[in-house]
């Protein structure tokens, strides 16, 4: 009578093998998700500071000088910049985000309007919003 221990011995290597190789698969799917939901939590991030922007630039009417003065960043005259680190906080240092807003040209009388862009330091886009508001008559 001849012994199965060699076969046990295969089909319990060929099991550990499935094994392994559905925790790598599994480890990957975990790496891929955690990517994705930090691209996820930024863009929400981009989102709100967007938001704050045009809330901010409405309320002012348009002045992208006392919009800066309230919500931070700079106005070069152009346009509004505000830094932002890693964390989303304000920053005098190297930006990982870059906020920034910029009049638009309405053709209509009394109509104000302004491109709202969120970008990431490579140069990426997270969100771009524009935001529009009634002028005050002179």
């Amino acid at each position: 009578m001849k012994s199965r221990a060699p076969l046990a011995l295969m089909e319990q290597t060929v099991m550990v093998l499935v094994f392994a190789l559905a925790a790598a698969l599994c480890l990957r799917a975990f790496a891929l998700a955690d990517g994705i939901s930090r691209q996820v939590e930024s863009t929400d991030r981009a989102v709100l500071w967007a938001e704050s922007a045009a809330d901010t630039l409405k309320a002012r009417q348009g002045d992208l000088s006392r919009a800066a003065a309230e919500l931070g960043g700079e106005f070069d005259g152009q346009r509004w910049t505000v830094l932002l680190d890693e964390n989303w906080q304000e920053t005098a240092g190297e930006p990982a985000y870059t906020l920034t807003a910029r009049p638009v040209q309405t053709g209509r009388p009394l109509l104000g309007k302004a491109q709202i862009d969120v970008a990431q330091k490579n140069g990426e886009s997270l969100f771009s919003l524009e935001v529009c508001w009634q002028e005050a008559k002179t």
